[in-house]
């Protein structure tokens, strides 16, 4: 759904297409989706799943007060919570924040105890200041998230209707990157449940009774619950989508993509069909910097002529030779497009997609026999993760498992990333 069309595509269970529609946005999501549902018809039997493809750009949100705890050592006030954030994100979402002692190393070896005197003074102060969005955040927490847990039930305890963003659960390995994760996740809560009400209201409306999926930014689905709970790691999947419906469309691995939207284009590079991802925390939602593994995305005025053609050669020199597709809703705006199958990318893409999860992780081990254990745990969490995001447990597979030893770090200490993925689960509905 994009601010100037919304585009549906039906495809049979092999994924081959076998229907397409186009229709103009409305204000609301719901209103989009019924009239392109509308322009589609009746589908020919029972839905097995639907995919919604929406930026956080898409519609006006209020992003929540959140209340942020840090456990983890003493730092200087400049590395604090909420620091260098755009001043209209930081005003409109931050609540009271507190460090208490707690947390482990990157490797999990403990810090200190919990601090749960403060933790628990902490969650009066916010309910009495009427915050119940609430993101915890230690130090080592994705090798060690008993901290974040033990301080999550203090909480609930206090305030029992917090609504709990935990750190090992979103972000990536750097502490600030995935403290601000976690907070725009906690803000973010209302969008995400406003969004999933909205589609589901149309669905209804149009007679479909299926279970409901979203795309996320670094590919892949995700359930309409794990959306509501995780909904940082969505919050602008339209162009990647479009990026990989387009390499799909035309059979291009390596290729240019502009995503001619109603305002301004995209442009990103796909390389072995997958576009490249952000080596370096990125400006995500609300400008706040994070590492949520998204593509690398460059934005530019769709009146910028000169700019989107510097910015195209600039990515042509990533991959010597490959091809400049158009895509997007306004592609019909080049000269170099001819038709309107560039509008449909996106949708083509997201029906056809799995549900995904992705895990980084540090891991100590003092002998191969000790790693091997370790990976295979970790293949276990990526494989749980999968199930978790809404994956078929009879599909999920580990697609990807890579590790290697960290240069700054003893001996035996490795960074293991594990990607799993598998099939919608669509016997029950949404």
């Amino acid at each position: 759904m994009g601010r100037a069309t919304t585009a549906v595509v039906l495809t049979d269970a092999a994924g081959q297409v076998i229907g397409e529609a186009l229709a103009d946005s409305a204000p609301t999501t719901a209103v989009s989706l019924r009239r392109a549902l509308a322009r589609l018809g009746p589908p020919p039997g029972p839905v097995r799943a639907v995919v919604v493809v929406c930026d956080l750009a898409r519609r006006p949100f209020v992003p929540r007060r959140v209340a942020a705890l840090r456990i983890s050592p003493d730092s200087h006030p400049a590395l604090g919570p909420f620091v260098g954030w755009p001043r209209k994100a930081r005003a409109a979402v931050a609540g009271p924040y507190q460090a208490v002692a707690g947390g482990s190393s990157v490797t999990g070896q403990p810090l200190a105890v919990l601090d749960r005197r403060a933790t628990a003074d902490f969650a009066h102060r916010a309910r009495a200041a009427g915050v119940t969005a609430f993101a915890v955040c230690a130090a080592g927490a994705p090798a060690a998230p008993g901290p974040e847990l033990e301080a999550a039930g203090i909480i609930a305890e206090n305030v029992p209707d917090a609504a709990l963003s935990l750190s090992h659960e979103i972000g990536s390995l750097g502490l600030r990157e995935r403290e601000n994760a976690t907070v725009l996740n906690a803000a973010l809560g209302g969008w995400a449940d406003e969004l999933v009400q909205d589609c589901r209201r149309a669905l209804r409306s149009a007679g479909i009774d299926a279970p409901l999926l979203f795309a996320r930014d670094s590919g892949g689905l995700v359930s309409a619950d794990y959306f509501r709970r995780h909904p940082v790691i969505a919050t602008s999947p339209a162009s990647p989508c479009a990026a990989r419906g387009a390499a799909l469309r035309t059979g291009s691995e390596q290729a240019v993509v502009v995503d001619v939207g109603a305002g301004s284009v995209r442009c990103l590079t796909v390389v072995d069909g997958e576009p490249v991802r952000h080596e370096r925390p990125y400006a995500g939602a609300l400008g706040v910097r994070v590492q949520l593994g998204a593509p690398d995305v460059t934005e530019v005025a769709q009146e910028a002529a000169d700019e989107i053609h510097a910015v195209v050669a600039r990515l042509g020199e990533q991959v010597p030779g490959a091809p400049v597709i158009h895509t997007g809703g306004r592609a019909e705006v080049f000269e170099a497009v001819s038709g309107p199958e560039g509008q449909f990318d996106a949708a083509r893409h997201a029906a056809r997609a799995d549900c995904r999860a992705e895990i980084e992780h540090i891991v100590s081990a003092a002998g191969r026999a000790e790693l091997d254990h370790l990976l295979d745990a970790a293949r276990g969490h990526a494989l749980s993760l999968a199930i978790a995001a809404g994956a078929a447990p009879a599909t999920v597979q580990v697609r990807t498992l890579t590790h290697a030893p960290v240069a700054y770090l003893p001996a035996g200490v490795h960074r293991v990333t594990v990607q799993a993925a598998g099939e919608p689960f669509t016997d029950v509905p949404s």
